[in-house]
């Protein structure tokens, strides 16, 4: 049987450029696509069987009731650039029938590849249209570190310390749990007046209050690619007079992610993890094995065509003078 014999500098040429592209591969091309994009078409659910809001058409607490949250994320592609993405956020609370109990809106620029908000184009929180945006935006980077993050909430309009907790399973996907716990703080004063009464001040007719807010938020994010996975939000807000006494609870719910979404998010994240193994590891492991293969293989061809010695350099010849005698 005839053996396929390669020639040496083919070889070499081959595998020099095999090993330059395993390199390439990794640290240019995975490091490139690394970057949030732009279009952002996004919706996420979370509700809660029981709980609690004060009516304020009817003035009476209402308890164990359905609620759900809905948030949708839009991205608006023309104001963003290479470096910038800016997102538009809607989130809205309501009853199972539809009643509207909160709801917040924000427009936001950031980092596309930290995902840290910066301030321009145009960002706003609901009716402040010169609020300061600042830690992360929306999500946790690629590679998301086991430690903390500042993530700005909407509810607080303020950056609050995410901690890693710790790593738990969800769906089969390996996740990196993080959390904060921030307030409660003043988030407004409360247009209009109440009736003493219904504070539980009968002798006063007419009673001023401030709203405060407390925001319990648990993240479990898939590190590779930054996704989160699952959300769960714990929201307490009460109505507090002008000597900071706390009258009345106005919202209290535990919101859980719906598994629907759980799952369609666990399986993007899965499938973006697949792809970074092949991308970052399994290709440039694949084709640096490969070029290192054809480079020895030169070097053996090299020696095999030369018959493993060393050609030997003539010398110059010397020229000899005779002197007579």
């Amino acid at each position: 049987m005839t053996r396929l014999r390669i020639p040496w500098a083919a070889a070499l040429a081959a595998g020099v450029f095999f090993l330059t592209f395993a390199g390439l591969l990794r640290f240019q091309v995975y490091e490139s696509v690394l970057v949030l994009p732009l279009e952002q078409k996004r919706t996420h659910r979370m509700a809660t069987a029981a709980g609690a809001y004060f009516d304020t058409g009817t003035l009476v607490s209402r308890t164990g009731v359905p609620l759900v949250s809905t948030t949708t994320l839009s991205g608006d592609t023309a104001a963003g650039d290479e470096n910038t993405a800016v997102w538009v956020e809607f989130t809205s609370l309501a009853t199972a029938e539809g009643r509207r109990i909160d709801y917040h809106e924000r427009r936001t620029a950031f980092d596309r590849r930290t995902g840290t908000a910066v301030g321009c184009c145009g960002q706003y929180v609901d009716e402040n249209r010169h609020a300061w945006q600042s830690g992360l935006a929306f999500r946790l980077p690629f590679r998301a570190e086991p430690r903390a993050y500042p993530m700005y909430d909407t509810v607080l309009r303020r950056a609050a310390l995410l901690r890693f907790e710790r790593e738990e399973e969800v769906e089969g996907v390996r996740t990196y749990r993080y959390g904060y716990t921030a307030g409660p703080i003043k988030v407004e004063d409360v247009a209009g007046e109440f009736p003493g009464r219904v504070l539980g001040l009968p002798e006063r007719r007419t009673v001023g209050v401030s709203r405060y807010a407390e925001v319990t938020r648990t993240l479990w994010v898939e590190p590779e690619s930054g996704l989160t996975v699952k959300t769960e939000e714990r929201h307490r807000q009460v109505l507090r007079t002008v000597d900071g006494v706390e009258r009345m609870v106005s919202l209290r719910a535990d919101l859980v992610m719906s598994r629907e979404d759980v799952v369609v998010r666990a399986a993007e994240a899965r499938s973006f993890a697949r792809w970074a193994l092949v991308v970052r590891d399994v290709m440039p492991g694949a084709f640096l094995v490969l070029g290192a293969a054809l480079c020895l293989l030169a070097v053996r061809q090299r020696r095999a065509g030369s018959g493993g010695r060393t050609t030997p350099v003539p010398e110059p010849e010397m020229e000899m003078e005779m002197e007579a005698v």
